[in-house]
């Protein structure tokens, strides 16, 4: 049997399952909230329930904690009411409130104490369900921290899980439409029982009539934060932008389609820089042309950081891009930034006439 990525998001069912009549006003009136708006009253109620919460379900069975926790028991049903294997790996959604950051933390708790991995991911400082637009926006975190994050799990022989037992409907029904393209099953309590539902993925494709194809520019601006106008995005559908102020981001579907075809753009051949400030050298662009597929991809990712870093005069330079200068100043390059750090860990060096940055070449780092 394959090991198991499941991902599973977490609502407030832990703490409202067993809520008396003395606490539940007080959950209900600060379901929303994150741990700054709480009053100090209503921090103090919240503390000393969730401390007795926490000391009851570190003591409870596996029987306790399915009826306490919609998660767990869509967890353990998965496993057939048995403890998950070690080797698995469960990844808690944690939504920005006060109420689910904690009930996250007392589902981990529990897995934990039964040696099970577990890892929490605070996907968006934005992730509630109190405002259309911060839901929205996000959504679109969400699909990147999926990209990021679960590929890697199947190319290593993970099998991927989603867990739509517990968590908010709002936030369920988005991960079900993501699941069928980062997903092996979506899985669920059928209504009170234990009886399990499980959704097998769909062989889905993304990108139809070539929309990304004919405006890459912009979408390849649009992941890099560019600030563009409604105006700039004209030829895309609007269900893929978030307008706000005037200007476009993507959206979540807007993420999710780009996300999924973004392979496909980048691996095909050497892009054009996003910035002016960046020029090719032939030697740069025949080296690049040789390479294989997903090394071609990888260079492109960097290039378009490194259009972003230098349009932003480097208070843009993340460490997978680290853009410094070459110690000793060697001619004809004089900066170096990150191509890919595992294999033979390659380089990008060039070197500056005005403004413009002149990629030199692909070649081994120089220390």
């Amino acid at each position: 049997m394959s090991r198991i990525v499941m991902v599973s998001p977490c609502g407030t069912s832990i703490l409202t399952n067993q809520a008396d009549e003395q606490i539940k006003p007080v959950l209900t009136a600060t379901a929303d909230a994150r741990e700054k708006d709480l009053s100090p009253e209503q921090k103090i109620n919240l503390e000393i329930y969730i401390k007795k919460r926490r000391q009851a379900i570190l003591s409870a069975d596996v029987s306790a904690v399915s009826k306490w926790s919609a998660e767990l028991n869509g967890i353990l049903s998965y496993y057939g009411g048995q403890i998950p294997p070690k080797a698995d790996i469960h990844i808690l959604l944690a939504t920005a409130t006060y109420q689910g950051q904690q009930t996250t933390q007392l589902i981990a708790s529990w897995l934990q104490q039964q040696g099970c991995q577990v890892q929490i991911a605070e996907v968006s400082p934005d992730l509630n369900v109190r405002s259309a637009d911060e839901f929205r926006l996000a959504m679109a975190e969400l699909v990147e921290w999926a990209e990021r994050t679960l590929p890697g799990y199947r190319e290593s022989q993970y099998q991927i899980v989603f867990n739509l037992t517990g968590g908010f409907k709002s936030v369920n029904g988005f991960l079900q439409t993501i699941g069928m393209f980062y997903a092996d099953e979506c899985v669920y309590i059928f209504q009170n029982s234990s009886e399990l539902i499980q959704i097998p993925r769909l062989p889905i494709k993304l990108d139809v009539e070539g929309m990304i194809g004919a405006n890459l520019l912009t979408f390849r601006r649009l992941d890099q934060q560019q600030d563009l106008s409604t105006a700039e995005c004209a030829k895309l559908p609007e269900t893929l932008l978030f307008i706000s102020d005037g200007k476009a981001r993507l959206s979540e579907w807007g993420q999710l389609v780009w996300q999924r075809c973004k392979q496909q753009y980048y691996s095909q051949q050497l892009l054009e820089p996003l910035s002016p400030k960046i020029r090719y050298s032939d030697a740069f662009r025949k080296t690049v042309a040789a390479l294989p597929p997903q090394r071609k991809e990888i260079i492109n990712k960097q290039l378009d950081q490194l259009s972003r870093c230098l349009d932003s005069q480097q208070t843009y330079n993340p460490k997978s891009l680290d853009f410094k200068a070459l110690k000793g100043n060697p001619y004809p390059s004089t900066h170096q930034c990150d191509a890919w750090s595992d294999l033979d860990a390659q380089r990008l060096f060039g070197h500056f006439e005005g403004d413009t940055f002149v990629i030199d070449q692909l070649g081994q780092g120089l220390h």
